[in-house]
């Protein structure tokens, strides 16, 4: 198959029109068609349907798309590592962090940066689903995340890292803040703020209650932005559930307080790297695991088979 026409055929499936996708790339409306259609032919499907205002793909389109985009993207990262190594830089890497990634990350990467002359990162926040997306099209080499209790994407490959947890947070003059002890089944008549994305935050929280035989609250306030939860619940007598690494710097300053709940389930998870399985990985990409694990030596496998037992897979060397 020709990788001229796989390019044109991109290019007009992310345009929806071949008028600007023709533009776009610098070639004729009717060679960008004939392109089409030479394609169509070969494969013996339609790969478009034509609207009146412009151009979807079919279920065959779709297949050939998502395949297309990770041949574009590999070929792109291959460059990027051989034009690396011919000037003597430390190579390129693209990282996804779900916007509940491990909090020491920042530091990792720093220290990553001042050992590795020429040594890049280009990082993109988002959640968990959108950025396992880019992973699978090879539009980034891997993503740190907290790993869903359910819904996996288990088509990639989830390697654990470090343990995590996950608190119920209030303002600091909030009265809960104040009790020592308090039950699940307390909080379900508080006012609640929630993430409502990534889905892992929703289906624990809501699996917690479901633990404690307690109906889920409705949640009041949504937001997918852990910023604004934050300064909601500072600012309120609202309360939140969000990973201990996201708020641990507002606990310690006595911005929020974390609930004093006794879960009967441990509200714990695992935060680790994902990746695409048998991927031709950049070297950097090892070399960030390797760090992070020094990062959080001491942390116990022991907790991590114990939250999900299953194996650790290992990235290619």
């Amino acid at each position: 198959m020709d990788n001229r026409l796989l390019r044109h055929f991109v290019a007009v499936v992310e345009h929806g029109n071949v008028l600007h996708a023709a533009r776009a790339i610098h070639i004729s409306q009717p060679a960008l068609t004939k392109s089409i259609q030479n394609l169509e032919a070969e494969l013996g499907v339609p790969l478009l349907d034509r609207l009146p205002r412009g151009v979807t793909p079919t279920i065959y389109g779709k297949i050939l798309f998502d395949h297309a985009k990770l041949l574009q993207n590999a070929a792109a990262q291959a460059v990027a590592e051989i034009r690396a190594v011919k000037e003597g830089r430390g190579g390129h890497l693209r990282l996804g962090i779900a916007n509940f990634a491990i909090d020491f990350l920042p530091r990792v990467i720093a220290k990553l940066v001042e050992s590795t002359p020429g040594l890049t990162f280009d990082v993109l926040d988002g959640t968990y689903e959108d950025l396992t997306a880019l992973v699978r099209e090879g539009a980034l080499d891997a993503v740190i995340s907290g790993f869903p209790p359910l819904h996996r994407a288990e088509d990639l490959e989830h390697e654990k890292l470090i343990p995590g947890e996950f608190v119920i947070v209030c303002s600091a003059d909030h009265p809960l803040a104040r009790k020592r002890n308090v039950t699940l089944a307390a909080t379900a008549n508080e006012s609640w703020a929630l993430a409502n994305r990534p889905v892992a935050i929703v289906e624990l929280w809501e699996l917690e209650f479901r633990y404690a035989r307690v109906t889920p609250p409705r949640p009041l306030v949504q937001s997918g932005s852990m910023i604004f939860l934050k300064s909601m619940v500072a600012q309120s007598r609202f309360v939140t559930f969000l990973p201990r690494g996201v708020v641990a710097e507002d606990l310690a300053a006595g911005r929020l307080a974390a609930v004093p709940i006794p879960f009967s389930r441990p509200a714990k998870t695992v935060e680790g790297i994902i990746y695409r399985t048998g991927a031709v990985h950049p070297p950097a990409l090892r070399r960030l695991v390797e760090a992070i694990r020094e990062e959080v030596f001491g942390q116990l496998e022991l907790f991590l088979q114990e939250v999900y037992p299953q194996r650790t897979p290992v990235l290619p060397r």
